[in-house]
């Protein structure tokens, strides 16, 4: 009696495996599929964005050796088709910075000034931004766009480049031919530098304390 009834339950017990996988087996090899499938996706998107990526470097590297081969003859035509063809990536950053700093070299602000508006737009990598805030400060400085300048640099926030951006700010204050406040930030960026002043930075500072202290001495030979 008691098999039977061990016997009974083994086959309660199996039936409803059966009826729990015939309710839910389809939902499970579906699950299963699209798991391995997602998986399988994923590996194939990671492996995708790393050989773009390796590409990418690849043709950075090999248009910038030819870029520096050509001295001072080069043209941006190569830089600017890199950066056409490589707009999504990283290296086309860089590739606008580099087109940036030779039209700087060769006097144009305003093609500068573009590519660095353009950099901004582009760029995610956070450590550039202020790198790129700084460069564009310093053309708009160029361009006599002051006020701009000093706007663009409220967005230099980082620590490590506030002496940077304080010494930028006083040679914008002494375009502006206000030099008490040019003074300040010169000496703000001085104190900024933790022991390690950039010499053209005291060179600046020194020369303004002259200036201002000329001035107080005989203000009609001054003007």
């Amino acid at each position: 009696m008691i098999l039977l009834k061990g016997t009974k339950r083994k086959n309660q017990q199996v039936d409803a495996i059966k009826q729990w996988w015939k309710d839910n087996g389809n939902t499970l090899v579906i699950g299963a599929v699209v798991g391995l499938a997602g998986l399988w996706g994923w590996r194939f998107y990671n492996d995708s964005v790393i050989e773009g990526q390796e590409q990418a470097s690849q043709a950075y590297t090999t248009m910038l050796a030819k870029f520096e081969a050509q001295g001072e003859d080069a043209d941006t035509v190569a830089v600017e088709s890199f950066i056409a063809e490589n707009d999504s990536s990283n290296y086309a950053v860089l590739a606008s910075l580099l087109l940036a700093k030779e039209a700087v070299a060769k006097g144009d602000f305003a093609l500068a000034k573009t590519q660095l508006i353009q950099v901004q737009s582009q760029n995610s990598y956070e450590p550039l931004k202020p790198i790129i805030n700084l460069r564009l400060a310093r053309v708009e400085m160029e361009l006599g766009q002051l006020d701009e300048a000093l706007a663009t640099l409220e967005n230099v926030t980082e620590e490590g480049f506030y002496a940077k951006a304080e010494q930028v700010k006083g040679s914008i204050y002494l375009q502006k031919n206000d030099l008490d406040v040019a003074r300040t930030a010169f000496q703000t960026a001085i104190e900024a530098s933790d022991g390690r002043v950039d010499p053209i930075l005291q060179l600046q500072f020194d020369d303004l304390a002259i200036n201002v202290e000329n001035e107080a001495i005989d203000p009609v030979l001054s003007n």
